[in-house]
This record gives structure tokens, C-alpha cells and sequence, in this order.
């Protein structure tokens, strides 16, 4: 069962340290952490949400010369159903973006960019939260201009086409060295990126609450004491 808005809206006043400390308490230490080399395209992206996955494998097809009205027509123009050619982009009849999606997409490290900074609006709008690629994205000052809410390996200036090929759509994945299933729960912040298993999401919801609760309410007093002034991370509610 996926994650659910009300354990979601819980996640979106946490930060990941304070998941990672309700993991701990249940047994599953450093068990659903990716890898720190996943990083943020810039400080301050935060984002809590529901997975939804994709693999693909790393492929060898050069393109063969052609006119630029060939590329333009093989690499860039929408078919009558929205897609575009198979080995463009996304598969026919995918649906690239939903309300509160989190995109964990598994690419082998590959330095084709497969988000960049036009698909990241496309699916923004639809109501994608977030973005998890283990490899690259591009248009990388596009994407930092707009805020779109990356975590990538590395940053690239290549297209997929002829480099990349779907493996497998909405299946369990590992990435980031994390098992990831569609419906489980993504938080990502500047320390890093959690997975929550959807069947412990309410559980870890609720404790990562109670830590964050403890440690707003000791900082605020640090804050007083301080003469400080008080910010939306010492809000008490």
C-alpha cells in the first residue's frame, strides 16, 4: 500500500536526519540511505514524496548521419499521442509526471542525461515533486535557474538517444544502492535521500514527528537564549 497524504504531509515538516533516526529505532539502520554521491543540483532542495520508478541499461547505437530535419523530426517532434520516437525519450503511453510523484530513476551511472531542463517542467506541472536520477541530468543552469528539484550523480551535456534504453517502467529498482518498489516514500534534503518502506511509512511518519518535535522545541530555546531571531525551523505547532 503507498504511502498516504496523511503520512506525507507528516514527512513534509521532517528533515531526513529525523527519518533516518525513526528507521534506526525500527531495526532498519543504514539500510534505506542512497549514496551520498546522489546530490542536490543546488542547496535548499526539499522534497517529500511517493516513488515512482525506472530503469534503463546503458546502450551503443550511434545515430547515423542524416539531415538536421531527420535529427530534428527523430530526436525532438511529438507523435499525435505525445511521445516522441522510441529511442528519444520516454516509452509510448507513459504518463511523465503525477500529483506528489517522486521520479527514482536507475540509468547505471550513465553520463546521458536523461532529465533535463524541459522534461523536469513537463512533469513540475503535472505535480512532480521531485527528481532521483543515478546519473546525469543537463541543461544543468537551465534546471538551477528554474529550482527544478534534481538529485543526480553527475551533470552532462548528452542526450540519451542511442545511449540509454528502457529496462523496465513502474517495477522495483535499486538506486543509489537502495531497493526502491512504486509507492514507497522518498524525503530528500541537503544531508541526502531516504527511502521509507510504504508498509512502515506511518511508523517511521510518526517517530521521525516526535524527534523533530524535540529537537525544534531544544534549538528554539537555544534560539531565546541567544537573542536569536526565530525562523520556520523553531515554529512550534
Amino acid at each position: 500500500m503507498a504511502i498516504s497524504k496523511d503520512t506525507l504531509a507528516i514527512l513534509r515538516k521532517v528533515r531526513t536526519s529525523d527519518v533516518t533516526d525513526a528507521l534506526d529505532s525500527l531495526g532498519f539502520t543504514n539500510t534505506y540511505e542512497m549514496d551520498p554521491r546522489l546530490r542536490p543540483l543546488f542547496p535548499g532542495i526539499f522534497f517529500a514524496g511517493i516513488a515512482t520508478t525506472a530503469e534503463f541499461n546503458i546502450i551503443h547505437r550511434p545515430m547515423p548521419r542524416m539531415t538536421y530535419d531527420e535529427f530534428d523530426d527523430r530526436q525532438y517532434k511529438r507523435n499525435a499521442d505525445g511521445t516522441t520516437h522510441p529511442d528519444a525519450l520516454w516509452p509510448a503511453g507513459h504518463k511523465f509526471g503525477a500529483p506528489d510523484e517522486v521520479h527514482v530513476i536507475d540509468t547505471k551511472q550513465s553520463r546521458c542525461g536523461l532529465l533535463g531542463s524541459n522534461n523536469v517542467l513537463d512533469a513540475k506541472i503535472k505535480g512532480s515533486v521531485g527528481f532521483i536520477i543515478d546519473g546525469a541530468c543537463r541543461d544543468s543552469t537551465e534546471c538551477i535557474g528554474q529550482e527544478s528539484p534534481v538529485f543526480c550523480t553527475v551533470r552532462s551535456m548528452r542526450h540519451m538517444a542511442g545511449r540509454l534504453e528502457l529496462a523496465s517502467m513502474n517495477k522495483p529498482i535499486t538506486c543509489g544502492g537502495v531497493y526502491v518498489r512504486p509507492g514507497d516514500g522518498v524525503i530528500a534534503d541537503d544531508d541526502g535521500i531516504v527511502v521509507i518502506p510504504q508498509e512502515e511509512g506511518e511508523e517511521v511518519a510518526k517517530r521521525a514527528w516526535l524527534v523533530q518535535d524535540k529537537d525544534r522545541r531544544m534549538r528554539r530555546a537555544f534560539y531565546e537564549k541567544l537573542g536569536m531571531k526565530m525562523d520556520k525551523t523553531v515554529e512550534l505547532e
